[in-house]
């Protein structure tokens, strides 16, 4: 599992496979948050490991280079290689601590159902959480979603649903021989 947040300074979303429907925020959004996009990402450059004893890994990866979303939406399909998620930007003048949420479908052999982590995002900028698919036990088709919290106030929550790879042939092919997303290394968010 590579769960990710991840700050990022001027990324702008690339031109691809575009996914109609935008990803589905779940209640309320914080008047605190700017540019909230989801969509999909393929596996980074592996880069540093940081402890995040509330992860089924006990650790998070930090990628090396800034994330580049390859497609918006709300539907990911369960392949490895493959990450989902979101990437948003907290306005105010200060430094905050966020609180990165994912829950899933019951995840082997523990029947995990919600991980987290946290980080100090510096004020203004972008940043990115993500789940990417490692090992097979994480290919959980489903309900899944992400809560971001920031100085300990729920910022959004966003939904998303696993579906198997048949289901979206075109973007289950996206990753297959690589990465087309990477982290800044100032990162101080990272991915387990």
């Amino acid at each position: 599992m590579r769960a990710a947040g991840a700050p990022l300074a001027g990324l702008a979303l690339v031109a691809g496979l575009c996914h109609a429907a935008q990803a589905q925020v779940v209640g309320a959004v914080s008047p605190r948050v700017a540019d909230l996009v989801g969509g999909l990402f393929c596996a980074p450059p592996d880069g540093a490991r940081r402890d995040a004893p509330d992860t089924m890994s006990g650790w998070i990866h930090v990628p090396d280079e800034p994330v580049v979303m390859f497609a918006t939406g709300h539907e990911a399909p369960a392949v490895l290689g493959l990450g989902f998620g979101v990437r948003f930007r907290l306005t105010g003048a200060g430094d905050a601590l966020v609180r990165y949420t994912v829950t899933h479908p019951p995840m082997p052999p523990t029947a995990t159902t919600a991980q987290s982590w946290t980080s100090l995002l510096p004020a203004g900028n972008t940043d990115s959480a993500f789940f990417q698919f490692d090992t097979t036990n994480e290919l959980q088709p489903g309900d899944w979603a992400f809560t971001i919290e920031a100085d300990g106030e729920v910022m959004f929550t966003m939904a998303f649903t696993v579906r198997p790879p048949s289901d979206l042939p075109e973007l289950a092919a996206r990753c297959r021989d690589g990465s087309l997303l990477s982290f800044s290394p100032a990162t101080r968010a990272a991915a387990g």
